[in-house]
Protein backbone atom coordinates (compact mmCIF):
# COMPACT_ATOMS: atom_id res chain seq x y z
CA UNK A 1 0.00 0.00 0.00
CA UNK A 2 2.71 2.50 1.11
CA UNK A 3 4.53 1.70 -2.42
CA UNK A 4 0.86 2.61 -4.13
CA UNK A 5 0.62 5.66 -2.28
CA UNK A 6 3.94 6.88 -2.78
CA UNK A 7 3.99 6.22 -6.70
CA UNK A 8 0.29 8.29 -6.76
CA UNK A 9 2.49 11.37 -5.03
CA UNK A 10 5.40 10.83 -7.67
CA UNK A 11 2.55 11.31 -10.54
CA UNK A 12 1.58 13.75 -8.93
CA UNK A 13 4.69 15.90 -8.48
CA UNK A 14 5.01 15.83 -12.02
CA UNK A 15 2.02 17.39 -12.86
CA UNK A 16 1.37 21.33 -13.40
CA UNK A 17 -0.88 22.87 -10.76
CA UNK A 18 -3.76 23.34 -13.28
CA UNK A 19 -3.68 19.58 -14.32
CA UNK A 20 -3.96 18.53 -10.44
CA UNK A 21 -6.78 21.19 -9.95
CA UNK A 22 -8.76 19.07 -12.91
CA UNK A 23 -8.09 15.69 -11.37
CA UNK A 24 -9.33 16.85 -7.82
CA UNK A 25 -12.52 18.49 -8.97
CA UNK A 26 -13.38 14.73 -11.11
CA UNK A 27 -12.97 13.28 -7.67
CA UNK A 28 -14.82 15.67 -6.12
CA UNK A 29 -17.38 15.42 -8.45
CA UNK A 30 -17.40 11.81 -8.87
CA UNK A 31 -17.54 11.66 -4.51
CA UNK A 32 -20.20 13.90 -5.19
CA UNK A 33 -22.52 12.01 -7.55
CA UNK A 34 -21.53 8.46 -5.25
CA UNK A 35 -23.46 10.81 -2.37
CA UNK A 36 -26.47 11.94 -4.64
CA UNK A 37 -27.14 8.82 -5.80
CA UNK A 38 -27.06 6.69 -3.07
CA UNK A 39 -29.53 9.25 -0.92
CA UNK A 40 -31.89 9.92 -3.87
CA UNK A 41 -31.86 5.61 -4.10
CA UNK A 42 -32.79 5.40 -0.26
CA UNK A 43 -36.18 5.34 1.00
CA UNK A 44 -37.94 7.16 2.96
CA UNK A 45 -40.03 6.75 6.04
CA UNK A 46 -42.51 10.06 6.64
CA UNK A 47 -45.43 9.35 8.69
CA UNK A 48 -45.33 5.90 10.42
CA UNK A 49 -46.36 3.95 13.78
CA UNK A 50 -45.45 1.31 15.86
CA UNK A 51 -47.72 -1.92 16.79
CA UNK A 52 -47.39 -4.56 19.13
CA UNK A 53 -48.37 -7.52 17.62
CA UNK A 54 -51.24 -8.85 19.82
CA UNK A 55 -52.86 -5.42 19.13
CA UNK A 56 -52.88 -6.07 15.18
CA UNK A 57 -56.27 -7.01 15.26
CA UNK A 58 -57.33 -3.86 17.34
CA UNK A 59 -55.78 -1.54 14.85
CA UNK A 60 -58.42 0.39 13.13
CA UNK A 61 -56.65 0.67 9.68
CA UNK A 62 -59.22 3.67 8.68
CA UNK A 63 -58.40 5.58 11.74
CA UNK A 64 -54.78 5.46 11.02
CA UNK A 65 -55.05 6.31 6.98
CA UNK A 66 -57.47 9.43 7.70
CA UNK A 67 -54.99 10.86 10.19
CA UNK A 68 -52.22 10.48 7.49
CA UNK A 69 -50.09 7.15 8.90
CA UNK A 70 -48.30 5.76 5.61
CA UNK A 71 -45.99 3.38 7.38
CA UNK A 72 -46.56 0.47 10.06
CA UNK A 73 -44.20 -1.05 11.87
CA UNK A 74 -45.81 -4.57 13.26
CA UNK A 75 -43.58 -6.57 15.94
CA UNK A 76 -43.33 -9.84 14.33
CA UNK A 77 -44.62 -11.84 17.10
CA UNK A 78 -47.60 -10.99 14.69
CA UNK A 79 -46.51 -13.98 13.03
CA UNK A 80 -46.27 -16.45 15.92
CA UNK A 81 -50.05 -15.01 17.06
CA UNK A 82 -52.11 -14.91 14.04
CA UNK A 83 -49.85 -17.07 11.47
CA UNK A 84 -48.41 -16.33 8.14
CA UNK A 85 -51.72 -16.31 6.28
CA UNK A 86 -53.81 -13.73 8.70
CA UNK A 87 -50.92 -11.35 8.57
CA UNK A 88 -50.97 -11.55 4.66
CA UNK A 89 -53.69 -10.88 4.33
CA UNK A 90 -53.83 -8.06 7.30
CA UNK A 91 -51.16 -6.18 5.77
CA UNK A 92 -53.06 -6.50 2.02
CA UNK A 93 -55.80 -4.29 3.45
CA UNK A 94 -53.26 -1.85 4.98
CA UNK A 95 -52.05 -1.58 1.63
CA UNK A 96 -55.03 -0.81 0.02
CA UNK A 97 -55.54 2.12 2.26
CA UNK A 98 -51.64 2.97 1.28
CA UNK A 99 -50.10 1.91 4.40
CA UNK A 100 -46.70 0.20 4.05
CA UNK A 101 -46.02 -2.38 6.57
CA UNK A 102 -42.79 -3.25 8.17
CA UNK A 103 -41.75 -6.10 10.34
CA UNK A 104 -40.50 -4.97 13.75
CA UNK A 105 -37.32 -7.36 14.72
CA UNK A 106 -35.98 -7.15 18.06
CA UNK A 107 -32.32 -8.05 17.18
CA UNK A 108 -30.25 -8.33 20.32
CA UNK A 109 -33.03 -8.14 23.26
CA UNK A 110 -35.36 -10.77 23.85
CA UNK A 111 -36.17 -11.27 27.39
CA UNK A 112 -32.53 -11.61 27.73
CA UNK A 113 -29.52 -9.95 26.11
CA UNK A 114 -27.57 -11.33 23.64
CA UNK A 115 -24.29 -10.50 22.67
CA UNK A 116 -23.18 -9.16 19.54
CA UNK A 117 -19.66 -10.61 20.11
CA UNK A 118 -18.49 -14.20 21.25
CA UNK A 119 -16.27 -13.00 24.23
CA UNK A 120 -14.28 -16.22 23.91
CA UNK A 121 -13.15 -15.95 20.43
CA UNK A 122 -13.23 -12.23 20.69
CA UNK A 123 -15.23 -12.18 16.84
CA UNK A 124 -18.85 -11.48 15.82
CA UNK A 125 -21.58 -13.99 17.16
CA UNK A 126 -21.62 -14.86 13.68
CA UNK A 127 -23.71 -18.41 14.93
CA UNK A 128 -26.67 -15.69 16.41
CA UNK A 129 -25.98 -13.88 13.15
CA UNK A 130 -27.31 -16.22 11.02
CA UNK A 131 -29.65 -18.03 12.93
CA UNK A 132 -31.44 -14.00 13.20
CA UNK A 133 -30.86 -13.45 9.75
CA UNK A 134 -32.62 -16.77 8.45
CA UNK A 135 -35.62 -15.53 10.79
CA UNK A 136 -35.60 -12.02 8.93
CA UNK A 137 -35.52 -13.71 5.81
CA UNK A 138 -38.55 -15.27 6.30
CA UNK A 139 -40.32 -12.42 7.97
CA UNK A 140 -38.91 -10.39 5.02
CA UNK A 141 -40.40 -13.16 2.58
CA UNK A 142 -44.21 -12.87 3.87
CA UNK A 143 -46.59 -11.65 0.99
CA UNK A 144 -46.91 -8.10 1.07
CA UNK A 145 -44.05 -6.97 3.77
CA UNK A 146 -43.15 -3.95 2.35
CA UNK A 147 -40.13 -3.25 4.80
CA UNK A 148 -37.90 -4.84 7.63
CA UNK A 149 -37.16 -2.52 11.33
CA UNK A 150 -34.81 -3.17 12.97
CA UNK A 151 -34.68 -2.78 16.99
CA UNK A 152 -32.65 -3.25 19.78
CA UNK A 153 -29.34 -3.76 17.33
CA UNK A 154 -27.75 -2.42 20.72
CA UNK A 155 -25.31 -3.67 23.20
CA UNK A 156 -27.23 -2.64 26.54
CA UNK A 157 -24.82 0.20 27.56
CA UNK A 158 -21.97 -1.38 27.70
CA UNK A 159 -20.52 -1.43 24.56
CA UNK A 160 -17.20 0.18 25.60
CA UNK A 161 -16.60 -3.55 27.56
CA UNK A 162 -16.24 -5.20 24.05
CA UNK A 163 -13.37 -2.88 22.08
CA UNK A 164 -10.77 -5.47 21.46
CA UNK A 165 -7.13 -4.93 20.72
CA UNK A 166 -7.20 -7.37 17.67
CA UNK A 167 -9.74 -5.00 16.15
CA UNK A 168 -12.76 -6.23 16.53
CA UNK A 169 -15.52 -3.59 18.40
CA UNK A 170 -18.77 -3.42 19.83
CA UNK A 171 -20.11 -0.96 16.60
CA UNK A 172 -18.00 -3.03 13.67
CA UNK A 173 -20.04 -5.94 15.40
CA UNK A 174 -23.38 -4.30 15.07
CA UNK A 175 -22.47 -2.71 11.78
CA UNK A 176 -21.79 -6.13 10.55
CA UNK A 177 -25.09 -7.53 11.27
CA UNK A 178 -26.70 -4.78 9.72
CA UNK A 179 -24.68 -4.97 6.71
CA UNK A 180 -25.77 -9.14 6.31
CA UNK A 181 -29.02 -8.15 6.76
CA UNK A 182 -28.84 -5.46 3.84
CA UNK A 183 -26.83 -7.89 1.84
CA UNK A 184 -29.90 -10.40 2.09
CA UNK A 185 -33.16 -8.07 1.60
CA UNK A 186 -34.83 -7.94 -1.95
CA UNK A 187 -34.15 -4.05 -2.79
CA UNK A 188 -37.92 -2.99 -3.00
CA UNK A 189 -38.25 -3.78 0.87
CA UNK A 190 -37.28 -0.67 3.23
CA UNK A 191 -34.72 -1.42 5.66
CA UNK A 192 -34.64 0.38 8.56
CA UNK A 193 -32.59 0.79 12.13
CA UNK A 194 -33.78 2.14 15.39
CA UNK A 195 -30.77 3.60 17.39
CA UNK A 196 -30.44 5.64 20.99
CA UNK A 197 -30.89 9.74 20.76
CA UNK A 198 -27.65 10.15 22.34
CA UNK A 199 -24.34 11.24 21.09
CA UNK A 200 -22.48 8.82 22.56
CA UNK A 201 -24.23 6.04 20.71
CA UNK A 202 -21.08 4.34 19.54
CA UNK A 203 -19.38 4.18 22.85
CA UNK A 204 -22.02 3.07 24.90
CA UNK A 205 -24.60 1.01 22.67
CA UNK A 206 -21.79 0.20 19.70
CA UNK A 207 -24.15 2.18 17.43
CA UNK A 208 -22.60 4.07 14.31
CA UNK A 209 -25.50 6.16 12.85
CA UNK A 210 -23.09 7.09 10.08
CA UNK A 211 -21.60 3.74 9.64
CA UNK A 212 -25.18 2.45 9.94
CA UNK A 213 -26.56 5.04 7.65
CA UNK A 214 -24.40 3.46 4.46
CA UNK A 215 -26.60 0.09 4.91
CA UNK A 216 -30.34 1.46 5.53
CA UNK A 217 -32.72 3.20 4.03
CA UNK A 218 -33.99 5.06 7.02
CA UNK A 219 -32.46 5.65 11.01
CA UNK A 220 -34.76 6.15 13.80
CA UNK A 221 -33.52 7.95 16.73
CA UNK A 222 -35.75 6.77 19.60
CA UNK A 223 -36.29 10.77 20.69
CA UNK A 224 -38.43 9.80 23.35
CA UNK A 225 -38.51 12.86 25.40
CA UNK A 226 -40.65 11.80 28.27
CA UNK A 227 -37.93 9.22 29.43
CA UNK A 228 -35.39 11.54 29.52
CA UNK A 229 -37.47 14.91 30.64
CA UNK A 230 -36.99 16.50 28.16
CA UNK A 231 -38.92 19.22 25.76
CA UNK A 232 -39.51 19.84 22.33
CA UNK A 233 -36.24 21.61 21.78
CA UNK A 234 -34.09 18.73 22.64
CA UNK A 235 -35.99 16.73 19.95
CA UNK A 236 -35.32 19.30 17.11
CA UNK A 237 -31.67 19.28 18.41
CA UNK A 238 -31.11 15.24 18.19
CA UNK A 239 -33.27 15.37 15.03
CA UNK A 240 -30.27 18.04 13.82
CA UNK A 241 -27.69 16.16 15.11
CA UNK A 242 -28.69 12.41 13.42
CA UNK A 243 -29.57 14.44 10.32
CA UNK A 244 -25.48 15.75 9.95
CA UNK A 245 -24.64 12.57 10.87
CA UNK A 246 -26.42 9.31 9.35
CA UNK A 247 -25.10 11.33 6.11
CA UNK A 248 -26.26 8.19 3.66
CA UNK A 249 -29.88 7.74 5.08
CA UNK A 250 -33.26 9.27 5.47
CA UNK A 251 -33.71 10.12 9.46
CA UNK A 252 -37.23 9.17 10.92
CA UNK A 253 -37.49 10.75 14.67
CA UNK A 254 -39.16 8.41 16.85
CA UNK A 255 -41.57 10.50 18.96
CA UNK A 256 -43.41 9.31 22.10
CA UNK A 257 -47.09 9.25 22.26
CA UNK A 258 -47.18 9.35 26.42
CA UNK A 259 -45.62 10.93 29.40
CA UNK A 260 -42.85 8.54 30.14
CA UNK A 261 -42.75 4.80 30.86
CA UNK A 262 -43.45 5.71 34.72
CA UNK A 263 -46.61 7.34 33.40
CA UNK A 264 -48.28 6.70 30.45
CA UNK A 265 -50.97 9.16 29.70
CA UNK A 266 -51.32 10.04 26.57
CA UNK A 267 -50.30 13.32 25.50
CA UNK A 268 -52.23 15.99 24.60
CA UNK A 269 -52.79 17.02 21.05
CA UNK A 270 -50.93 20.27 21.27
CA UNK A 271 -47.79 18.51 23.12
CA UNK A 272 -47.43 15.77 20.23
CA UNK A 273 -48.09 17.82 17.54
CA UNK A 274 -45.31 20.51 18.85
CA UNK A 275 -43.09 17.28 19.69
CA UNK A 276 -43.64 16.21 15.99
CA UNK A 277 -42.72 19.56 14.28
CA UNK A 278 -39.86 19.97 16.25
CA UNK A 279 -37.94 17.03 15.11
CA UNK A 280 -39.64 18.17 11.74
CA UNK A 281 -37.99 21.26 12.18
CA UNK A 282 -34.65 19.88 13.19
CA UNK A 283 -34.29 18.35 9.55
CA UNK A 284 -35.46 14.60 10.40
CA UNK A 285 -37.38 13.20 6.69
CA UNK A 286 -40.60 12.38 8.98
CA UNK A 287 -41.45 10.82 12.05
CA UNK A 288 -42.54 7.94 13.64
CA UNK A 289 -45.17 7.37 17.11
CA UNK A 290 -44.28 5.21 19.46
CA UNK A 291 -46.60 3.42 19.76
CA UNK A 292 -50.27 2.39 18.69
CA UNK A 293 -51.20 1.40 21.94
CA UNK A 294 -50.78 4.55 24.05
CA UNK A 295 -51.59 6.91 20.81
CA UNK A 296 -55.59 8.22 21.89
CA UNK A 297 -54.89 12.09 20.81
CA UNK A 298 -54.83 11.72 16.64
CA UNK A 299 -54.56 15.07 14.47
CA UNK A 300 -53.79 15.37 10.63
CA UNK A 301 -50.22 14.15 10.65
CA UNK A 302 -50.91 16.07 7.26
CA UNK A 303 -50.83 19.24 8.59
CA UNK A 304 -47.23 18.78 9.90
CA UNK A 305 -44.79 21.11 7.79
Amino acid sequence: MQNIIQKILEKLQNLNKKQIVIILTIFLIVISSAFVFNRLSKDNIETGIWVKGYHMNDVDLDTLSKYGIKDIFLHSSAVNIYGEKNVSNWIKIANSKNIKVHIWVQCFYDKIWINPINTTTKDCNYPYFNKKLDEIKKLAAIEGVGGIQLDYIRFPGNAYEYDYSNGILASNAITKFVAMVSDELDDNLTLSVTVMPEKEGINYYGQDSQALSWYVDVIIPMAYSGNYNQSSTWIKEISSYFKHTAIWSNVCIGIQVYESDTNQTSLSVEKLRYNCQAALNGGSDGIALFNWEFMENWFDLNSLK
